[in-house]
């Protein structure tokens, strides 16, 4: 029946062209087969005829096909490219100009400053982005190492990915600014919410046009054009192309197929970005409420900064929190790109090598997350615990998350007092015959103290344990007055940041201060005295209790 109808209706020259593509692009959806052929059976003649017209100069790019389809069905047809033109195309609205004037007439952008357009100005035309933003330092690393691959390799396709909103699409402003200015790019064409924005520059001649995702066909044809696009999949066209993403990989795994790709890491915000930001944009946040969210959220501006007291996000975060699974957990870290993107509020993205920005690991989000899911798993944590490091000796991608986790539970473990089995680490040539095993006992501690400055321990008591605002602060992870250093660790180690150490003993006052490498019980015995730690501090290594 609707062949049948189909015949009455269309034009005889495209019916079997029409009916046998349909066939070929939805072979897997014959939902939205039958759709498409109900919404032409109904449509005009002269209608079907631009349709077709249009979607023939469209027949070697099957997404693209795709995509102009369902704008058929939404009843977008007639808003596609015709033959010889583009229908939609259109100057863009006024704010998308002003943006791209403001842009051109920005002074050299520098890393670790503030991009600032006129107060009236939106950045990149959009309503809610205001008219600043940080440059964030990781911003120049990566352009530096796009443009290192583009000159040397010849790569001219780039995703760029990390965890949700740290502000990667922030960075096709700065990199346009910085296309202008140091490569001489006059044409962009970024893509965001189902429409295309055409910024191009000639001379004095400066435009910006707006069009739908099938608008511009010329331009991509173009190696000169950088066309940029914001949470869509990008195609195999002659310009240079930069897909931001989120971490899903299903988005552009096909991207990363087309010859010349890359994919490149962005990193999560330093304690630092977030209150360089935090003064300049949002001067009405206290800095302890924002403290007390990354406490929370980690380093993730969105949450942090932008939806501060927003009430819903908290709430998402928790529940968030009760839908998940320890397994959940483990298969994030292990497969992020196939993770539910709500498993990224949990567990973010770190780069390893900020120089490169191509490897990565996987780390629970925040203290607050690691907490969380141990009171979840309850009796059943420790058991998960020993697991999760028995799989980290095997599975490099686990270790930086079991470290994690067992640095949380040591630090409870400790901070609750009692006995525990030590020794003392000598050189080889000094090490005694027989392990000579101690015992340690540690009173239960009467507060806890979160650093910002290591000359803040010399003001602590006896029995306060302080432990550090920053996760990855260097050669400690924990101090005691008056002779305690404490580091966490699930394998033998090599080196410790010799600087920083001396700093923390520094604070100490007693003259003969400790270094406790604080380990599992599997370790314990193997544990070998670290090279390069200076004499005067004591090298030990402390049994955590409970674990095996």
């Amino acid at each position: 029946m609707i062949r049948s109808s189909l015949m009455r209706k269309m034009p005889p020259t495209g019916l079997d062209a029409i009916v046998q593509r349909l066939a070929e692009l939805y072979k897997d959806d014959g939902n939205m087969r039958v759709e498409l052929l109900m919404k032409l059976t109904i449509a005009p003649d002269a209608e079907v005829t631009k349709i077709w017209t249009s979607w023939k100069t469209l027949l070697d790019s099957p997404e693209l096909e795709k995509k102009f389809l369902q704008g058929v069905v939404a009843g977008l047809g007639s808003m596609v490219p015709a033959a010889g033109g583009s229908s939609s195309r259109q100057p863009a609205p006024q704010r998308f100009q002003l943006f791209w004037q403001a842009l051109l007439r920005l002074p050299p952008i520098v890393a670790g400053s503030f991009l600032t357009l006129p107060s009236n100005v939106n950045l990149l035309g959009r309503d809610l982005w205001g008219s600043s933003l940080l440059v964030r330092h990781c911003y120049r690393g990566i352009f530096d190492r796009m443009m290192g691959l583009h000159s040397s390799n010849g790569k001219k396709r780039f995703v760029i990915t990390g965890t949700p909103g740290i502000g990667k699409s922030f960075f096709a402003v700065v990199l346009m600014g910085w296309l202008v200015q140091e490569m001489g790019v006059s044409t962009f064409l970024v893509e965001f919410q189902a429409k295309r924005y055409l910024f191009t520059r000639e001379g004095t001649d400066k435009k910006v046009e707006v069009g739908s995702i099938t608008d511009f066909m010329a331009e991509l044809e173009d190696p000169l054009t950088w066309w940029i696009v914001d949470m869509g999949k990008g195609e195999e066209v002659p310009a240079c192309t930069v897909l931001l993403a989120s971490p899903d990989q299903q988005r552009y795994k096909e991207f990363l197929k087309f010859p010349g790709s890359s994919k490149l890491y962005m990193p999560v915000w330093s304690n630092e970005e977030i209150e360089e930001c935090r003064m300049q944009l949002y001067p009405n946040l206290d800095k302890e409420e924002v403290e007390k969210l990354v406490t929370l959220w980690g380093k993730v501006p969105r949450y942090v900064l932008e939806k501060a007291r927003e009430e819903w996000t908290l709430i998402s975060l928790k529940e968030t929190i009760s839908k998940c699974k320890w397994e959940d957990i483990i298969s994030c870290i292990g497969e992020p790109e196939a993770a539910p993107e709500a498993s990224h509020k949990l567990v973010h993205l770190e780069v390893v090598d900020d120089k490169l920005y191509n490897k990565r690991i996987m780390m629970p989000a925040s203290s607050y997350v690691v907490e969380q899911m141990e009171q979840k798993a309850g009796h059943d944590h420790v058991k998960q615990l020993e697991n999760l490091i028995h799989l980290s000796i095997g599975t490099p991608a686990y270790a930086a998350t079991a470290g994690v986790f067992f640095e949380h539970y040591a630090h409870r473990r400790l901070q609750e007092g009692g006995s525990f089995e030590v020794r003392q680490l000598y050189p080889p040539k000094r090490a005694p015959a027989a392990e000579n095993i101690q015992i340690l006992n540690v009173e239960q501690c009467s507060g806890i103290h979160t650093f910002y400055k290591l000359q803040e321990i010399k003001e602590q008591g006896d029995n306060i344990y302080c432990v550090p605002s920053n996760h990855n602060f260097p050669a400690v992870d924990s101090i005691m007055q008056p002779q305690f250093l404490f580091q966490m660790t699930t394998t033998q180690k090599e080196e410790v940041k010799v600087d920083t150490l001396n700093a923390a003993a520094h604070q100490l006052r007693s003259k003969k201060p400790r270094l406790y490498f604080v380990v599992p019980a599997r370790i314990f015995l193997e544990f070998k005295f670290v090279r390069g730690i200076p004499t005067e501090i004591e090298q030990w290594v402390l049994k955590v209790k409970g674990m095996k």
